[in-house]
């Protein structure tokens, strides 16, 4: 007899696109975090907080399950999604729409689940689901929405009330839920000063911690929020106040005391394990070196990594290192452009380029392992040829450090601009224009044929036709790049580059094919099938990693091979 999970509460990651699978009408490219997280275009990493969910309810005995339907989708072609949610068994399943390019996928896995369990609540969190929580109250299969950045607590009090039977009313802080088709919205009262106030326990995620990870990264969340105001970021200090009802305070830690708790569960793998620090640019130095020492101490890192909103101090960098002597420190900066007016606009320019590249050399010298530069398309006055000067830049940069610890990456700001940001908000102050603003606008568009249709915005300086091409234009180019300078081989480089050259034939057929006979001939749909496949293989696009399909940290550990055999057709073929 085939195993049934049971829980008080299962969290679901569903796929950016929930039917991508089966899906040739529209052309799969690359988005912005593939190249820095090791995920496809359906965005099969489900958020940090899932771990701290997990935590925070087992240490007030209630049982958490993950399952990363993304995931298992991928690793199993033929899953029947359905099928696989008849064998889950909650009161309470937990959806994320963190951020916008899940809209699509999350909420037609809610409707699926509501299928399969009529009774059950299904509710959702993350910053999208705070800023559309009562938009979000349309969706017959969403039962509600706790908003927030840190909903633990009321979390735990919703599950405890649905385990206990109750139904109706909540006295539940920060939902928004609906009671016999009426919306009832209890505020947005919490906002505690401690973020996740738990430690992830890394040994108890998964069933083997000998043979984890074949991709052996982990993440680490210091903090929330944010103390700087990039216009075009929803988790920004701008838009925290707004949206998350604080007000002086934008920025929320964690318990330096949790952080080395957890610290000390991470397991101990076959292959060097590498650690990325989310968030750590609002970390202060004392925090910093506290951390990194933690690190150090567990015996089980090689490396980490992590961002700097500014240049941190030669002195601060020394003491990186004394405090951390074994491991690889790697240093993220994200500077926007090459031009210091487009960079300040965009809520960073704290340095030159000349200032940038001395640090970068006493850094290197100091014994930073490595500086990854990160810069993006749809910035305030940033024109095509303004981006293809950023790549030339990164080029005489590479040429300056030969040595391949300075690995620049490019990608545009796609499909959407963030709703809740400040240039979403007030669009026509700051040179954009906005073109879906609801919820069920943006899940549309994310399945439109045309490329462009899929973007929610354009800015005065490059209209959506533009960014395409500027796009693929500037991630070969730099490619071509690195290729010259070492960071990739030439077997990787004639890859991307046949790649490109395909993405471009497809969408210009598709605009084709759209202008003159209205809709997609068989035969292309037939390319853009197999396009989809290929791409849907691959972790990130320029380093080309194989996706290993499991053995991520955030690839399914819950769901048993009989589930698996149960719905998958091989299987009942065989």
């Amino acid at each position: 007899m085939t195993s049934t999970i049971k829980a008080d509460l299962i969290l679901v990651h569903a796929p950016a696109i929930y039917d991508f699978r089966n899906r040739d009408d529209f052309v799969l490219g690359w988005y912005s975090s593939q190249e820095s997280s090791n995920v496809t275009p359906i965005f099969e990493m489900h958020p940090l907080g899932f771990l701290s969910i997990k935590s925070f309810l087992a240490e007030r005995g209630l049982d958490v399950k993950i399952v990363n339907v993304a995931s298992l989708m991928l690793k199993h072609p033929t899953l029947d999604v359905e099928k696989l949610f008849a064998h889950l068994d909650a009161p309470i399943f937990g959806i994320d729409l963190h951020w916008l390019p899940h809209c699509q996928g999350s909420i037609e896995v809610a409707g699926v689940l509501k299928k399969v369990h009529p009774d059950s609540f299904v509710t959702f969190g993350g910053i999208i689901s705070t800023y559309y929580a009562r938009e979000m109250m349309q969706y017959p299969q969403i039962d509600g929405v706790i908003r927030g950045y840190d909903t633990l607590e009321p979390l735990a009090d919703l599950v405890g009330q649905v385990k206990r039977g109750v139904r109706g009313r909540f006295n539940v802080e920060n939902l928004v839920y609906k009671d016999k088709g009426e919306v009832i919205d209890n505020g947005h009262s919490y906002t505690p000063e401690v973020l996740n106030d738990v430690a992830i326990d890394w040994s108890k995620m998964f069933p083997k911690t000998s043979s984890l990870l074949n991709m052996p990264n982990l993440m680490v969340l210091p903090n929330t929020g944010c103390q700087q105001s990039c216009g075009w970021c929803s988790g920004s200090r701008w838009a925290y106040q707004r949206m998350m009802n604080v007000d002086k305070k934008t920025v929320f830690h964690r318990r330096s005391e949790q952080l080395a708790r957890e610290i000390t569960t991470f397991p101990k793998t076959e292959s060097p394990l590498s650690v990325y620090t989310l968030q750590a640019y609002s970390e202060s130095a004392p925090r910093i070196l506290d951390y990194l020492k933690a690190v150090q101490d567990s015996g089980v890192v090689k490396s980490v990594s992590f961002e700097q909103f500014r240049l941190t101090k030669p002195s601060v960098l020394e003491k990186m290192r004394e405090v951390a002597p074994d491991l690889d420190i790697f240093i993220n900066l994200s500077p926007q452009s090459h031009d210091v007016e487009i960079s300040r606009l965009s809520g960073r320019g704290t340095y030159t380029n000349e200032e940038m590249e001395s640090w970068m050399a006493d850094a290197m010298d100091i014994g930073i392992k490595g500086v990854y530069l990160w810069y993006t398309i749809g910035m305030q006055k940033q024109t095509y040829k303004s981006v293809m000067d950023t790549v030339d830049y990164t080029a005489r940069l590479m040429e300056k450090f030969p040595d391949d610890k300075i690995v620049p990456t490019i990608f545009g700001m796609v499909p959407f601009l963030d709703p809740g940001c400040q240039w979403f908000e007030e669009s026509d102050q700051h040179g954009y224009t906005v073109f879906h603003r609801d919820l069920e606008t943006h899940r549309k568009a994310l399945t439109s044929p045309r490329w462009r249709d899929a973007m929610n915005y354009e800015t005065n300086w490059m209209k959506r036709d533009e960014f395409l091409p500027a796009t693929y234009d500037a991630m070969q180019a730099m490619a071509n790049h690195k290729a010259d300078f070492g960071r990739i081989t030439p077997r990787s480089i004639k890859i991307v580059n046949q790649r490109i050259d395909h993405l471009r034939y497809l969408t210009s057929e598709v605009d084709r094919a759209y202008d003159t006979i209205g809709h997609l001939p068989d035969s292309l749909r037939r390319e853009i099938g197999r396009h989809n496949d290929e791409i849907l293989s691959y972790a990130a696009d320029v380093a080309l990693v194989k996706k290993p399909l499991s053995g991520r940290w955030y690839d399914d550990h819950t769901v048993p091979a009989d589930i698996i055999a149960a719905c998958s057709r091989e299987s009942q073929a065989a």
